[in-house]
């Protein structure tokens, strides 16, 4: 039988979808559907498959398939079947309707034959379907809850089972079901994430490999681990624990479709890899803690050196009892083994850590190296004076400075891969600026493997993102975000585009840098140094048959009166502004010159925005809020209720902090007559604030007193992020 081959190869696909996007987006979700949905037809050879999916509180047809034998050569009747098709698309049943509702509300399958107890209904359903059905299957697609259903009709008449499905045929549908399901949700709820057992399990599942769930069920060879070394373990992600033959190996892997990485370390270990088996990522780790937990890589230049290795032995160096093999005079050049080592090490620590920007800072007798992660700086090392010079001219030859300025501030940008072997295709944004003790470089790492995330994921509430998509849809316009540095303007301008980006439509960028590449869309990067402005880049753009035009920054009256003109010729611009809050804006683009009636003939909305600490969800701890607390979230939101504090002594999973994560917090303001009037009479920003509330906006303040009443972060840190609304 080929069925057996075809339900691995299904699992094959579905598993390659799972494993090699550990974030899955739901740009994904069709294809996905598609793919499960092929392999469902051809696994279980069915006449009719339809793929439902729950959306609020309806029962969406998210994919419906019918076989050429239904109609055969009659074209009349592959026509009625294609409209069928497009149809029911199109339609939305109420939950609980049908087999299928059924099914979604009991999280049980459905499996009927002619010749059984509900035969009359499968003879009820050729009046919706068009066609006699001998068998249905209705699995339900569940997770942590149900979010769909698959049902299959008929088995192709050239199966030879006379239309009927069999019980192997339920079991292989129930474990499609299962995998694809928990990826789909991943996809349509961004707080769904799949345990590192779980993942291990359904790729033990999948793989029909062993898994391995505890060290103690390994057979290990210290002496085989120690000849294979920790550098190629950690880099190929392979454990070898037991030698097989002399050439061959048992390995535990957390992927063992990685098939580059099995013949990486096949050929730079001489071994073949002869058995495989799964561990989880945890497992993982723990073994690479377990061996290697002692082990300090000593040879300069070596691409497995930790940060703190390197700079234990540059503060050796300096040491009064200098009992060191690198000498203090090394340390003093750029080119120098242990500087480029320390360069790279910072870059890749700070990488791994999810920090957002780098802080290479001299003091008055030591050089501060600092991160910042989830918008807090952190300290990281502390180095002696003597490196500084060397370690900031090492950064201004990785992007091209000029070495010998160090009494004026220079911008300028690494291209990472470059200058490592390892796989980290990062770019980083680099400004240097003289200080009191020497020169401070801050670096902004931009991950060009990194994905936007989708509107729903970035914290807007319910009324919020309803009101923005309205907005990012306008035909013409300018939507202006502000907010500070860092507080995810540019993540939800490049989402927006995400949501309108379709063929028939002309996007084109004028960016400085280019912070996420975007399939589909013309995006030029800024260069000052040749004249390339955003202003030259806009007026370029207006020539250039634009539909959407997205400006990185307005920064001067030039660029701002070139984008009202944008906005008021048709096309729909966005860009970012540095303003406290909303109102706020329309008085900053006044006063770079712009008149206020085409200020309000061209806004479409201004959105405000911060990030605040997500508070860790492993550890939180709730309690009853009081007094000036208790008072705060009342006037705000009208909320009297139990709410969220950080944990002092955090946990594991936040690294103690009390924090894990970063949500946003929004200010809408929507033109409006009312608002369009205000701005013409060019009243005063507290008073447009005031039109603004009166017409449905939340202030950065009610919104982030909203997220802490969700228990997603803490009324601490709402406050420190923004003060209370006088106006309230």
């Amino acid at each position: 039988m080929a069925t057996p081959n075809l339900a691995s190869a299904l699992r094959r696909s579905l598993l390659i979808k799972v494993i090699s996007k550990p974030a899955p987006s739901r740009e994904d979700l069709t294809s996905v559907i598609e793919l499960t949905a092929s392999k469902v037809v051809e696994a279980l050879q069915a006449q009719s498959m339809t793929f439902y999916l729950v959306e609020g509180n309806d029962i969406a047809f998210k994919h419906v398939f019918y076989s050429p034998s239904l109609w055969g050569k009659d074209k009349e009747k592959e026509k009625q079947f294609q409209e069928t098709q497009t149809k029911l698309l199109a339609l939305k049943l109420p939950l609980g309707t049908g087999n299928v509702g059924k099914v979604i509300q009991t999280g049980e399958s459905l499996f009927f034959n002619k010749g059984g107890a509900d035969a009359a209904s499968l003879m009820s359903m050729a009046k919706t379907t068009g066609f006699e059905v001998n068998s249905m299957l209705t699995v339900p697609l569940k997770s942590n809850i149900v979010i769909g259903a698959i049902q299959v009709l008929n088995k192709e008449p050239s199966a030879g089972t006379d239309g009927q499905f069999t019980d192997k045929d339920l079991t292989l549908l129930k474990e499609v079901a299962e995998y694809s399901s928990a990826l789909i949700q991943r996809m349509v709820d961004p707080k769904f994430q799949l345990g590192a057992d779980d993942t291990a399990r359904f790729i033990a599942k999948l793989t029909d490999l062993p898994l391995v769930t505890k060290i103690e069920e390994l057979e290990i060879d210290d002496k085989l681990i120690e000849v294979t070394g920790d550098a190629i373990i950690r880099r190929e992600g392979i454990f070898p624990h037991k030698r097989l033959s002399p050439n061959s190996v048992a390995v535990v892997m957390t992927n063992p479709l990685d098939f580059a990485k099995r013949e990486s370390f096949s050929q730079a270990t001489e071994m073949h890899i002869e058995e495989v088996r799964v561990v989880s990522a945890t497992l993982f780790d723990s073994l690479l803690q377990k061996f290697f937990k002692a082990v300090k890589a000593a040879v300069p230049g070596s691409e497995e050196v930790d940060i703190s290795s390197v700079a234990d032995v540059i503060s050796t160096a300096y040491s009064e009892d200098g009992k060191s093999d690198v000498k203090a005079k090394d340390l003093e050049s750029e080119d120098s083994a242990p500087i480029i080592q320390l360069t790279n090490r910072i870059i890749e620590d700070a990488y791994v850590s999810g920090a957002s920007d780098i802080h290479v800072e001299p003091m008055e007798k030591e050089l501060l190296v600092r991160y910042r992660i989830d918008g807090l700086c952190q300290e990281k090392l502390r180095l002696p004076k003597q490196v500084s010079n060397a370690l900031v001219t090492r950064l201004k030859i990785m992007c091209n400075l000029d070495i010998a300025e160090r009494r004026l501030p220079q911008d300028g940008r690494i291209v990472f891969k470059n200058y490592t072997k390892k796989n980290m295709d990062i770019d980083l944004r680099v400004a240097t600026a003289p200080m009191k003790d020497g020169e401070k470089v801050v670096m902004r790492i931009l991950d060009k493997t990194k994905s936007t995330l989708p509107l729903p994921a970035l914290g807007f509430s319910d009324e919020n993102l309803a009101r923005y998509r309205e907005c990012i849809r306008q035909p013409y316009g300018m939507i202006l975000h502000c907010g500070p540095t860092g507080s995810g303007k540019s993540m939800t301008l490049y989402s927006a585009l995400g949501e309108v980006n379709t063929p028939d439509v002309n996007i084109q960028t004028a960016e400085d840098p280019i912070e996420y590449t975007l399939a589909g869309i013309n995006q030029m990067q800024m260069s000052r140094q040749i004249g390339l402005t955003f202003e030259r880049a806009l007026r370029c753009y207006l020539r250039m048959d634009p539909d959407i035009i997205l400006v990185g920054e307005i920064r001067d009256k030039e660029t701002a009166q070139i984008a009202v003109e944008a906005a008021l010729t048709g096309h729909l611009l966005v860009s970012t502004l540095h303003t406290n809050d909303a109102p706020s804006t329309v008085a900053r683009i006044g006063e770079m010159g712009v008149e206020c009636f085409n200020i309000s003939a061209a806004l479409v909305c201004v959105c405000a925005q911060r990030l605040l600490r997500r508070v860790c969800k492993n550890c939180k701890q709730p309690y009853e809020p009081k007094e000036r607390e208790a008072e705060l979230l009342q006037k705000a939101i009208g909320w009297s209720g139990q709410i969220f504090k950080a944990n002092p002594s955090g946990c594991p999973t936040c690294s103690g902090s009390g924090y894990k994560g970063r949500v946003g917090i929004h200010e809408l303001m929507v033109n409006s007559e009312e608002l369009t009037e205000g701005i013409n009479k060019e009243v005063e920003v507290a008073q447009l604030k005031r039109i603004a509330m009166k017409n449905g906006m939340k202030t950065l303040h009610q919104d982030s007193m909203l997220k802490v009443k969700m228990g997603l972060t803490t009324i601490e840190e709402a406050l420190v992020n923004v003060p209370p609304d006088l106006i309230l």
